[in-house]
């Protein structure tokens, strides 16, 4: 008995061997597997074998896994170039799915919304906060075609807000399926603002030329009966017509001018010249005009100054504008100064014309330089002027490489600088 004990405690033994090595082990290769590609992991080598069909299994499954990673390899692949070639596009891309959660976003859509990084799994409308938007997508996600609008956000950092052009279209799949919806965001808002710039000098011009013109059209109506041309009274007439002859004369050489400047058509003729000899010739020229309005003009000028290099006719031209606006808004008995001092930097020299008129409100400063600007358009026009000339002193600046920048307080005066290379 003790013999046959042993032989069936072997058998037994052998028995729990073979099943552990034939079906526990393999059944838990096979778990280890199943659980891998339920998670989405790599999976691992296994020694194939078992029993009862296990061993098949597990092949057949390995070969499965392997599939599945090369579709995921190649997946991930497509994914990264898209995500590439979306990154070289300047206009912004979001793509979302038939749910309306975004699957897909390049860097321009999220530096226009300030996104830290692509939402994934977000709404559109969590994403852009635009109802409009959100309400298109699903339409189109719904059955609908290509589609357009556009929207306003707010600026980035406070700045403007800003306008941007969307075009939706459904994405399609090889049997036609709809599995999405691929959105292209266009920034329209520096066009927005040259149009409205456009339609603003258009206005301006148009106002501008009317007035003129509708003086003389008016006294030309009197001009037909010959009587009236007699004596004083017809003096007068010649004089008003004459006057704004000139004025629209003046107003067009103005217009000529900026568009040569503008255009790139002025070619400056470099010439060096001392700042004190510049503000000399100007405050001669200029002696008479101001000594009429009792006026006075008075030099600055810091210092041992280097020469400057500039267009001689060109930085006249400059003066001429900034010294006939001094003239014409300086109160009688004030003074004038026409300064230079050294620029911010070594290699600039910074010119100045400084009055003691009415001034200019704060928040109208920095606008002085643009066309037809006027801080108080009636009361200027009173005083002559195209409203050009500021425009035409900022863009001669640039043109030699310098900076133009107005100082001014009500009741205290203005200062205009520019600065020319020495």
């Amino acid at each position: 008995m003790d013999g046959w004990n042993w032989i069936i405690l072997v058998a037994l033994a052998g028995s729990i061997f073979w099943f552990v090595a034939e079906v526990v082990r393999p059944l838990r290769q096979l778990q280890r597997l199943i659980s891998n590609l339920a998670e989405g992991k790599k999976t691992t080598g296994f020694v194939a074998r078992g029993g009862w069909g296990l061993r098949k299994s597990i092949i057949h499954l390995e070969q499965v896994a392997k599939q599945l990673e090369g579709i995921s390899s190649l997946e991930e692949e497509k994914r990264f170039s898209l995500q590439a070639i979306l990154g070289s596009v300047n206009e912004g891309v979001l793509v979302g799915d038939l749910d309306g959660k975004i699957t897909l976003a390049n860097q321009e859509f999220l530096r226009m919304f300030a996104l830290d990084g692509i939402p994934r799994g977000w709404t559109v409308m969590e994403a852009t906060r635009l109802v409009e938007l959100d309400r298109v997508v699903g339409e189109v996600n719904r059955g609908g075609g290509a589609s357009s609008l556009e929207v306003q956000i707010p600026g980035i950092e406070s700045g403007p807000s800003r306008t941007l052009a969307v075009n939706l279209a459904p994405i399609l799949e090889g049997n036609q399926e709809r599995s999405g919806v691929v959105m292209v965001f266009h920034d329209l808002s520096k066009i927005r603002r040259l149009e409205m710039v456009r339609q603003e000098f258009v206005t301006n011009l148009s106002h501008e030329l009317r007035t003129p013109l509708s003086i003389l059209a008016g006294y030309l109506e009197t001009v037909e009966d010959p009587v009236m041309l007699k004596g004083a009274e017809g003096k007068k007439i010649l004089e008003v017509m004459r006057r704004n002859c000139e004025r629209l004369t003046l107003l067009v050489s103005d217009l000529l001018e900026l568009s040569r400047i503008e255009s790139g058509q002025l070619e400056l003729k470099l010439r060096a010249q001392p700042p004190k000899e510049i503000l000399a010739e100007v405050k001669e020229d200029w002696s008479r005009a101001f000594s009429g309005k009792k006026v006075r003009v008075k030099i600055q000028c810091e210092g041992d100054l280097p020469v400057v290099h500039g267009d001689p006719l060109r930085v006249s031209q400059i003066f001429s504008n900034l010294m006939e606006n001094a003239l014409r808004f300086a109160p009688s008995g004030s003074e004038v100064i026409l300064g230079a001092r050294p620029g911010a930097s070594s290699n600039r020299v910074e010119f100045f014309v400084q009055d003691e008129g009415e001034g200019i409100p704060p928040d109208k400063v920095d606008r002085i330089f643009e066309r037809f600007f006027r801080g108080d358009a009636s009361r200027v026009r009173e005083k002559g002027g195209t409203g050009l000339g500021l425009a035409i002193v900022k863009h001669l600046v640039q043109l030699h490489g310098g900076e133009v920048r107005a100082e001014s307080a009500l009741e205290q005066g203005t200062r205009v600088s520019f600065t020319l290379p020495a």
